[in-house]
């Protein structure tokens, strides 16, 4: 089972083998990381807390073996980030965790889904107070939004809260995606594929929800039970909850690729009055969004880890337990 020693002592080894041919092997009882015949690094068996591995890579039955043996999770990620290998004795074993995540009360899980919102809204007016020129309609939404962002904490239902929720959002998108240069935005419309904006963003936020999966299934979480989205047949709801106070990480790529021409109308062909990205430009669209999560792997780590922390302090009798808080302006050093 996960110990306190773990989180504070071994690291995550991320290996992207989407951009070098990387070779992941056992030397001497030390995981060793090749480029051909050349070591890029060794990592003792006391050190590696996890491996995640993006891409196509040969895993033997010794690593496996020698993953387990030491309590190193062995994650596999395919080109969209989605895991298709996880192995992790310490997290599946993390019984108290998960009996925490459904034995816990209603007034825990509205205060975690509280502060996640609470996280959400608090991005949307990072990005929008970094917008250079503001007009009094900008100013406006800040303004708005910090009165959402308010009255978060004081919800007691999470139908309420998902109000505030959906208003918050459909007000930021407007402003953040009213700044594109040489596109109409009209809304954030989830799935439907109305204009090329909305087709990435849905990319954007896929590939976001399978490496945060893989983030909590590191801790031993069951992701299927969440404290803001609920429980739905094969509904991975805790990875729906996470996500929210990190979509801002999409947002500002996605704007920032559309306003440098690293994206385009011209590269989606319209079908059925829907929008789709030509296959020609899938691998470049995905590794730019890929980047832009992959720069914050530390944070993703980071939070999940404390509110692993907070979850496991947390009890009826013993509710007010500082929950982390993402801001995207605030870069972790590795």
């Amino acid at each position: 089972m996960l110990t306190t020693a773990d989180i504070y002592h071994r690291q995550v080894v991320l290996l992207n083998t989407l951009e070098n041919k990387y070779h992941l092997c056992i030397i001497q009882g030390n995981l060793v990381i090749k480029n051909n015949d050349e070591i890029l690094t060794r990592i003792s068996k006391q050190q590696a807390f996890a491996v995640m591995v993006i891409g196509n890579c040969s895993i033997t039955s010794v690593m496996i073996d020698y993953c387990q043996k030491y309590g190193i999770a062995l994650v596999l990620l395919n080109s969209r980030l989605r895991p298709i290998l996880f192995a992790s004795l310490s997290g599946e074993a993390n019984f108290l965790l998960r009996q925490k995540q459904y034995l816990s009360t209603k007034i825990i899980h509205q205060k975690i889904a509280n502060h996640l919102v609470y996280n959400k809204i608090y991005n949307h007016i990072q990005l929008i107070k970094n917008i250079r020129q503001k007009d009094d309609i900008i100013k406006k939404s800040i303004i708005d939004l910090s009165d959402y962002q308010d009255k978060c904490y004081g919800m007691e239902q999470l139908d309420g809260l998902m109000g505030i929720e959906g208003n918050a959002a459909r007000m930021y998108f407007k402003c953040y995606f009213g700044q594109l240069k040489h596109h109409t935005w009209q809304s954030r419309k989830p799935r439907l594929k109305i204009d090329p904006i909305n087709v990435v963003l849905d990319m954007g936020y896929t590939l976001l929800f399978n490496y945060m999966e893989a983030n909590l299934r590191l801790f031993g979480f069951d992701v299927y039970k969440g404290m803001l989205h609920q429980l739905w047949f094969k509904r991975k709801s805790l990875v729906c909850d996470f996500v929210e106070p990190f979509r801002c990480i999409i947002d500002r790529q996605v704007l920032i690729a559309f306003n440098l021409g690293q994206f385009r109308s011209e590269h989606f062909s319209q079908v059925k009055m829907q929008y789709q990205l030509k296959n020609k430009h899938s691998k470049e669209y995905h590794a730019i969004l890929m980047k832009s999560i992959i720069e914050y792997k530390m944070e993703i780590f980071i939070y999940v880890r404390d509110f692993y922390r907070a979850i496991m302090k947390m009890s009826e009798n013993n509710i007010d337990v500082p929950l982390p808080l993402f801001d995207i302006n605030i870069k972790h050093q590795e």
